[in-house]
C-alpha cells in the first residue's frame, strides 16, 4: 500500500509539533481519566484488601505494553501504525490488521462517552435523557478535533497537572480517615485473585501504546527518548493509581469499596474539614477536572480512529469524516449496554481483554515480525522539510 507521505499527513491541520513531554502527559491523560472511576472497584472485587498489589503486577504489564509499543513506534517514526501494517504483514493481511487498530481507537471513544453520561446521570443529572450528557461532549471534542492535535496537547498539560493537583488534595484531605489496617492481611486468599485484579488496570495502562498514532507528530530530536518517557508515563499513573486505591480501601474498606460504583467520587464527597469548610465535599472540584479529563480522552481516541480511516481509505484529509463518526460512535455508545450495572460488568469482564488483543498482541506480533523481516521505516516525501517546521 503507498501509505500517506508525511506532507500528506500534515497537510490536515497537523502542521506543528508537539515534544516528548506533551506527549508524556497526554498518555497520562488518556488513561487517568476513566482508569480512576472503575480500578479501585474492580480491582477490589477480586483482590479484596490486596488490590494494592494488583495494581503492582498492572503497572509491570502496562510498562511491557508500553516498551513494546514504542519500540514499534520507533522503526517507523514517521508514520502511524495505520500505514506501516500493509508493509510488514503484507496489503491483505496489513490491511485488516490497520481496520482492527481503526476500530479500536472508534470503540474506546464510544465506551468513553457511555462511561462519561452514566456517571453524570447517576450521580448529578439523573433526569436529563442520556443523549443530551453524550451529544454536548461529543460536540466539544468535533470542535477539539478541528483545531488540531498541537492545540489539545498544549491545553491538555495545564489540565493535567491541575487534575493531578485536584485528586493529591482529596486524598491529602481525607487522609487522616484511612485506616492501613483494612490493607492486612496480605495475600490472605494466595496469589489468584491479586492476578484477577490486575486484568482491567494493566489494560487502561496499556492504553499508552497510543504513541503508536502519536509518534510521528512529535518533533524528531525528541521522538528517540519516547521509551523512557512512556515508561514514565506508566509510572506516575501506576502511583496515583495505588494512592487512590489505598485511600479508597483504607477509608472505605474491601467490602464497600468492591461495590460502590465510583470510589474515587466518593472519596472526594467525604472529604470534611470543620475549621475549614470550603475545603469540604471536594466533588464538585473532582468533576470540574475529570470533565476536562474524559473530553480529551474522548478528542484522543476519536482523533486517532479518525485519521486512521482517512489513512486506511487513502483520503487525504480527516476533516470530512468528524461529523459522521460521530454520529455512529454517539449511536453506539446509546446503545450498545443497556444500563450502569451492565456496563460495570463489561468494563471488568470484556473490555481489558478486548484491548489488551491490540495493545499487546496485535503490536507485539507487528513488532516481531518487522523484526525478523528488517522493516523500517522510510523517508517519506517532504519528510526533512516537516522535521524543521
Amino acid at each position: 500500500m503507498a501509505g500517506f507521505s508525511r506532507k500528506e499527513t500534515y497537510s490536515v491541520r497537523e502542521a506543528g509539533r508537539i515534544s516528548a513531554f506533551q506527549a508524556m502527559n497526554y498518555e497520562i491523560s488518556i488513561v487517568l481519566a476513566t482508569a480512576i472511576l472503575f480500578v479501585p472497584s474492580i480491582a477490589a472485587q477480586h483482590a479484596r484488601q490486596d488490590a494494592w498489589l494488583s495494581l503492582s503486577l498492572a503497572g509491570a504489564f502496562g510498562a511491557l505494553v508500553t516498551y513494546i509499543a514504542a519500540r514499534l513506534a520507533l522503526r517507523f517514526p514517521q508514520e502511524t501504525v495505520v500505514q506501516y501494517t500493509p508493509r510488514v504483514l503484507g496489503p491483505v493481511v496489513g490491511k485488516l490488521v490497520g481496520f482492527i487498530y481503526v476500530y479500536y481507537y472508534l470503540y474506546v471513544a464510544y465506551f468513553v462517552q457511555r462511561e462519561f453520561s452514566e456517571l453524570v446521570n447517576t450521580a448529578y443529572l439523573p433526569r436529563t435523557p442520556m443523549i443530551v450528557v453524550i451529544g454536548l461532549l461529543t460536540l466539544l471534542a468535533v470542535y477539539v478535533l478541528y483545531q488540531g492535535l498541537e492545540v489539545l496537547c498544549r491545553v491538555n498539560t495545564v489540565v493535567l497537572w491541575t487534575v493531578v493537583a485536584a485528586l493529591l488534595l482529596v486524598i491529602a484531605l481525607g487522609i487522616k480517615e484511612v485506616n492501613l489496617e483494612e490493607l492486612l492481611p496480605v495475600f490472605e486468599n494466595g496469589p489468584g485473585p491479586v492476578v484477577l485484579g490486575a486484568v482491567a488496570p494493566g489494560s487502561w495502562f496499556g492504553e499508552t501504546a497510543v504513541i503508536l498514532m502519536l509518534m510521528p507528530f512529535i518533533c524528531a530530536a525528541d521522538r528517540p527518548r519516547m521509551v523512557k518517557f512512556n515508561l514514565l508515563a506508566v509510572l506516575i499513573l501506576f502511583l496515583l493509581m495505588e494512592l487512590i486505591v489505598v485511600s479508597a480501601i483504607g477509608r472505605f474498606g474491601a467490602d464497600q469499596t468492591a461495590t460502590k460504583l465510583f470510589p474515587t467520587l466518593s472519596l472526594a464527597r467525604h472529604v470534611e474539614v470543620p475549621t475549614l469548610p470550603i475545603f469540604s465535599r471536594q466533588d464538585a472540584l473532582f468533576m470540574v477536572f475529570w470533565i476536562g479529563g474524559m473530553l480529551f480522552k474522548l478528542a484522543t481516541f476519536f482523533y486517532a480512529g479518525t485519521l486512521g480511516l482517512a489513512q486506511w481509505l487513502n483520503l487525504k484529509d480527516y476533516r470530512p469524516l468528524i461529523l459522521p463518526l460521530a454520529v455512529v460512535i454517539t449511536a453506539l455508545a446509546v446503545q450498545s449496554w443497556a444500563n450502569i450495572t451492565d456496563l460495570k460488568s463489561f468494563t471488568s469482564e470484556v473490555f481489558p481483554f478486548s484491548i489488551t488483543f491490540v495493545q499487546f498482541v496485535l503490536t507485539g506480533t507487528i513488532l516481531l515480525v518487522s523484526i525478523i523481516r528488517g522493516t523500517s521505516g522510510r523517508p517519506a516525501r517532504g519528510g526533512a522539510e516537516n522535521d524543521k517546521a
